[in-house]
């Protein structure tokens, strides 16, 4: 069956105050509702006013995802009754948002971007007891209400859920390049997701967080729909929640049409005239195709590697680079920064940041490596001590024996394993060179750091 998928990418801009008011967005480890005043929750008589900094972030966002930047744009009230919503209305933008018609390319595909627009978030509910539908009773905390979000409307142009996975990967990478958001913050980028199949109607999954959950939840629901109308059953048009725990979706709510938040101007906001001079002042950083590109031609390093690096996280594109100015052979660099350091990473559920894996360290691995004082082996045994441990590389190696062996120690070493394996080193003399691999790997037991090539000249050299 022919799938048809969209989504609503709400991004929480890095602005120091609020979109609205002059409240600090510094609430994640905050009481609850220390962070508001009267316009954020909403008093009577409060007036709105417009944090230009997170405008400034929209744009630069609109001009990177190549969209049309709208000469003058309005806010509008969008009507809704929920808990979070101090107001009961959310200042948005629906009639003219800031920019649209836009696009972003992934693997052999562009996929539209229809609208960005800004808004203000809601409020937080904590559930008690239970998840948002068994909870005995529920918590609000109004910090975040009134914190700036850029919203991403697609197309419904993806087909499977590699093609997601990939545009928000990228799309990450590009708002963390322009510095206006911090992948590493609670909620900084969370995912309405549209999806339809062939002969059913579209469902809605609402507030799914990281890109590993958008991708289970749209399988789930895919399976979920499948199923439906194998059954002869109709998939109805509604809102559904997924819960990350059990890796389901559920029934929240049926799904509202536009016309349903009943959208009004906001009165106490005028328009907002974006002219060219403007859009001009704001200059766009390198962004992460161009930097690809540069990785390509400066490192000389395959696009593979330098995709993977670029688009997964911006801090280890630095990193890369970092340790570029300290060592030369880049390619070889590239390969085990994105094989076993970007491997043991995500193994531990890290990302370099939050690491503490150094440039320095990793370069001197290298280094080591390419004197032979060490293998490839110890290097990714190290590696992997290392991203858990954050000891020093050398430290590491201290640990598990792992010296450098001088000519005649490792003469003595050898001596040693033969004398204790005479039949095998007799075997490999009469032609069995299986026998060779095996008393190499009785040697590098003992001397854990030395070159495998070496050991193996040593043994065919010897005289008796």
């Amino acid at each position: 069956m022919r799938v048809v998928m969209g989504l609503e990418i709400h991004t929480r801009m890095e602005s120091k105050s609020k979109l609205f008011c002059r409240c600090s967005t510094d609430i994640d480890k905050a009481e609850p509702n220390s962070k508001t005043c009267p316009i954020c929750l909403g008093f009577p008589g409060s007036k709105p006013v417009v944090n230009k900094k997170v405008l400034d972030f929209g744009i630069m966002v609109a001009r990177a995802l190549n969209c049309k930047i709208n000469s003058e744009m309005f806010f509008s009230r969008k009507s809704y009754f929920y808990p979070d919503m101090p107001k009961n209305f959310q200042i948005s933008q629906y009639e003219i948002p800031l920019a649209n018609k836009g696009y972003l390319e992934i693997t052999n595909k562009k996929i539209g971007i229809t609208r960005i627009h800004l808004e203000e978030d809601s409020g937080k509910l904590q559930h008690v007891g239970g998840d948002i539908t068994t909870a005995q009773y529920v918590l609000v905390d109004y910090n975040r209400a009134g914190i700036p979000l850029l919203e991403i409307v697609t197309e419904p142009d993806f087909s499977n859920t590699k093609e997601v996975r990939e545009f928000l990967s990228k799309l990450s990478s590009i708002l963390e390049h322009l510095e206006v958001y911090d992948a590493e913050r609670e909620g900084s980028l969370r995912v309405d997701a549209n999806i339809s199949l062939e002969g059913g109607m579209r469902v809605e999954i609402k507030n799914i967080s990281g890109f590993a959950n958008v991708e289970k939840a749209l399988n789930y629901e895919i399976v979920r729909q499948e199923n439906l109308l194998r059954m002869g059953q109709k998939v109805e048009r509604e809102t559904r929640h997924f819960d990350a725990d059990r890796k389901t979706t559920t029934t929240l709510r049926k799904k509202e049409f536009e016309e349903d938040y009943g959208y009004i101007f906001e009165p106490d906001l005028t328009k907002i005239v974006i002219d060219k001079q403007w859009i001009g002042k704001i200059k766009l950083p390198e962004l992460p195709d161009q930097r690809v590109k540069r990785f390509m031609r400066q490192y000389k390093i395959r696009e593979r590697e330098a995709k993977i690096i670029v688009y997964v996280d911006k801090a280890l594109a630095d990193f890369f680079e970092k340790c570029c100015k300290l060592y030369k052979n880049y390619k070889e660099l590239s390969f085990w920064v994105v094989g076993d350091l970007l491997k043991y990473l995500n193994l531990n559920d890290l990302r370099i940041r939050e690491s503490k894996v150094k440039p320095e360290d990793f370069v001197d691995m290298m280094k080591m490596l390419d004197k032979k004082e060490i293998t490839g082996k110890l290097v990714k045994e190290t590696i992997k001590k290392y991203v858990k441990s954050g000891k020093s590389p050398r430290e590491i190696l201290k640990r598990i024996g792992a010296k450098k062996i001088t000519e005649s120690e490792l003469k003595k070493i050898v001596d040693e394993v033969v004398k204790r394996n005479r039949k095998a080193y007799d075997d490999y003399k009469a032609g069995n060179e299986k026998t060779l691999n095996f008393l190499v790997g009785e040697v590098m037991k003992i001397a854990k750091a030395v070159d495998p090539e070496r050991v193996k000249e040593m043994i065919r050299n010897r005289k008796v």
